[in-house]
This record gives C-alpha cells, sequence and structure tokens, in this order.
C-alpha cells in the first residue's frame, strides 16, 4: 500500500505541471522562446462564452519561417495506453506528411512554403481511446484535440495579419501553427486490417498494434469546428475589407472570402502532431529535424522535385506530340 505521505506526488504529477515545465526547458534548448499558456475565448456547451487555453505557446523561428508549436501536455501513469486506429497519408481526405503544421503564406511577397515530397514525421492514425488499469477514458485525447482545435484559426488570422500589415518590417514570413499533444501514455497504432477476433486473441497489445514514439492524427473538423472557423475569419475579413484583402492576397485563389472557407472547413487543423514524452524524446528530436526539411530540404528530395517535373515535362512533350499529329491527318 502507498504512504499517505507520498500522495502529493501523484497529485502533482497528475496536474501535469511538471511535465509542462520539463517540454518547455526542451523546447529552449531547441532554441524556441516559450511561454506558459495560451488563452482564446469561445462559446461552451451552455453557448456561454468562456475563456480556454492549451498549456505551452512556443515560436521556433528561422530565417524565413516562424514555426508556432501549440501543445497540450497530458501527464499519464506509465500503464497509461493510447491507442489509435490507423490511417493512410493521401487517403479520401487528402491529408499530406507536412498537413500538421499547417501553413500559412496567404499574404508573402517572395516566400513561399513548399510542397515537396517529405518523409513523414511519423504514421497517421484516426480515432483514438484512452485504456488504463482501471478502463477506458473516451474523453481524454478528445479534450486535447478540442483545446487546440478552437485555437487554431485565430492562430492562422494572426499570421495572415502579420503577413498583411508587414508587422515584421521586411521579412517575408511564412507562419505555421503546429498543434501538439504532448503525453507521458504509451502511444500505439494498431496494426492494418486488424480484427475483432485478432483482438480476442491476443495475449498482448503488442501483437495487434505497434508501438510509436510519435504519431499524426487525422482530424476531422466537424460542422461545429468549420463554423466557428468561419466566424473567425468572417471577423478578420469584416476588419480589413474583402477589396483590400484580395488586392493583396496571393494565395491558391484570388477571393479571400473562398480561401479563408477551406481553411474553416479543411485545414483549421487538418492535422495534430502526438508525442510521447520520454527520457530520450526522439519523438521531439524527429519533430525539429522536419522543420529543418522544411527550412532547408535536403537533396534527396530537391531529386525526386526534379524527377516529378521531369516526367511531367515529358508527358505534356508527349500530349503536344499528339496534338499536332492529330492536326495534321
Amino acid at each position: 500500500m502507498k504512504d499517505s505521505s507520498s500522495k502529493w506526488k501523484d497529485f502533482l504529477l497528475k496536474s501535469s505541471v511538471p511535465l509542462e515545465y520539463e517540454v518547455k526547458r526542451l523546447l529552449d534548448n531547441y532554441g524556441c522562446l516559450s511561454t506558459f499558456e495560451y488563452t482564446y475565448l469561445r462559446k461552451d456547451e451552455n453557448q456561454i462564452l468562456n475563456e480556454f487555453s492549451y498549456d505551452i505557446d512556443a515560436s521556433f523561428i528561422k530565417g524565413a519561417h516562424f514555426f508556432e508549436l501549440m501543445i497540450e501536455c497530458k501527464y499519464r501513469d506509465p500503464s497509461t495506453n493510447w491507442i489509435f486506429t490507423p490511417e493512410n497519408y493521401e487517403g479520401f481526405q487528402e491529408v499530406k506528411p507536412y498537413s500538421f503544421i499547417n501553413p500559412v503564406d496567404a499574404f508573402t511577397d517572395f516566400h513561399k512554403f513548399r510542397d515537396l515530397d517529405y518523409e513523414p514525421l511519423a504514421p497517421l492514425c484516426g480515432k483514438g481511446i484512452e485504456i488504463t488499469s482501471d478502463g477506458q477514458n473516451p474523453k481524454t485525447i478528445s479534450q486535447a484535440i478540442y483545446q487546440l482545435s478552437y485555437a487554431m484559426a485565430e492562430k492562422v488570422v494572426i499570421g495572415m495579419e502579420h503577413q498583411y500589415e508587414k508587422l515584421l518590417g521586411n521579412i517575408d514570413m511564412v507562419f505555421y501553427p503546429t498543434p501538439i499533444i504532448v503525453t507521458t501514455a504509451n502511444l500505439f497504432r494498431l496494426k492494418e486490417n486488424v480484427t475483432i477476433e485478432d483482438i480476442k486473441k491476443s495475449k498482448s497489445i503488442d501483437e495487434i498494434s505497434t508501438k510509436e514514439d510519435c504519431l499524426i492524427l487525422n482530424n476531422n473538423i466537424g460542422k461545429s469546428l468549420e463554423d466557428f472557423n468561419l466566424k473567425i475569419f468572417d471577423d478578420f475579413i469584416s476588419k480589413y475589407g474583402r477589396e483590400n484583402l484580395n488586392k493583396k492576397l496571393k494565395s491558391f485563389n484570388k477571393d479571400i472570402e473562398f480561401v479563408c472557407s477551406v481553411f474553416a472547413k479543411n485545414y483549421c487543423p487538418s492535422a495534430i502532431a502526438i508525442i510521447h514524452f520520454s527520457e530520450l524524446n526522439t519523438g521531439f528530436e524527429k519533430l525539429f529535424n522536419f522543420f529543418e526539411e522544411v527550412i532547408k530540404p535536403s537533396e534527396r528530395i530537391l531529386k525526386k522535385l526534379e524527377e516529378k517535373n521531369n516526367k511531367l515535362k515529358e508527358m505534356s512533350e508527349k500530349f503536344e506530340a499528339l496534338k499536332q499529329n492529330k492536326n495534321k491527318a
């Protein structure tokens, strides 16, 4: 039986405050500028306006790249497991390996995010559940997702405001609001095509899943979040004026209302990183290596881009040749 005099340790650890402190120190070592607690306003389930927050707001700035780490920390007993269903990149929802960093470059003049063939930070997953020695907890993961998801649109708007108003002077900055859940729970991803019978016959969780140091969660944006996002973007458009914004807009469409509607429905946020916190913290190492790859793509990625462009050029030339032959006939 545990000594009652040591219960304070459990209470302190379960508060997640020590975890937040360690994560912040780790981020500082990577050169981030970090603060505790980022707050924002939204209506609760009773439609009452309340203040919500996530635990750590950190910035990793390098050249024209401004990565905004939005971190929610969840301390769990070492025996706690988070188990997720498997999903694949480029599927029905077209989640890409870089989707979790949510690039914002709608009003940049020169620097743009490069849509390259990046190696995935981690496997993609879908719905998850927390399993403890006392049973299951269906709310822990979803609550962390909500805390981050409802802060995303505001972060995107802040990035666009900095670009539109040139608040950083002549620096043409691309912003990357990056939602991250950090947990001490063990992360597991079910193996592809695992069945209920497979689970019943298994003797351990390792037989039906793979243990990961980080995962990328496919975040399905529901109607409530989409409407919330649209309200944030509508306020942004009203503040500056649609015509004024369209004059400076340099995005995939020439109309800011359409761009923001796509953001609201598909990209706020489309994916969330989940990192297991440990002594080695290999998940964080992979995260910052991914950032470096975005900042300065490796020769491997640039070579694959060149090969892709050459294939497209070859296909275009063949199509043009067939077109000319058809006209001669």
